[in-house]
């Protein structure tokens, strides 16, 4: 019968993890690049303190809306049924979790 493989360890300390998740300077340029949805920033700001801290600083923000801006989604629009009925109502184009509430 062939024995079970032993467990392969590694010998020595630890490896130092990946530093790059941690520079200040590389955390926001990555982030800026999610997808300019409603519910992606509320979202993504959800995973720890320091992204929440990020996601609510002026500079990120108006880093953001500068990456995005020409893919800025457009949320719905508004639409009367009747010519005569000045009462619109208005049409999400986008699906759940980035529909807005009529």
């Amino acid at each position: 019968m062939a024995e079970p493989e032993a467990e392969h360890r590694r010998e020595g300390p630890e490896p130092e993890p990946c530093p790059v998740l941690g520079s200040n300077d590389l955390l926001p340029v990555i982030l800026r690049r999610l997808p300019p949805r409603p519910s992606s920033l509320p979202r993504a700001s959800l995973v720890c303190r320091r992204w929440r801290d990020l996601f609510a600083s002026r500079n990120f923000l108006r880093d953001f809306r500068a990456f995005h801006r020409a893919a800025l989604p457009v949320l719905g629009l508004f639409h009367n049924t009747d010519l005569g009925d000045p009462d619109r109502r208005f049409v999400a184009a986008v699906d759940p979790p980035d529909r807005l509430p009529a």
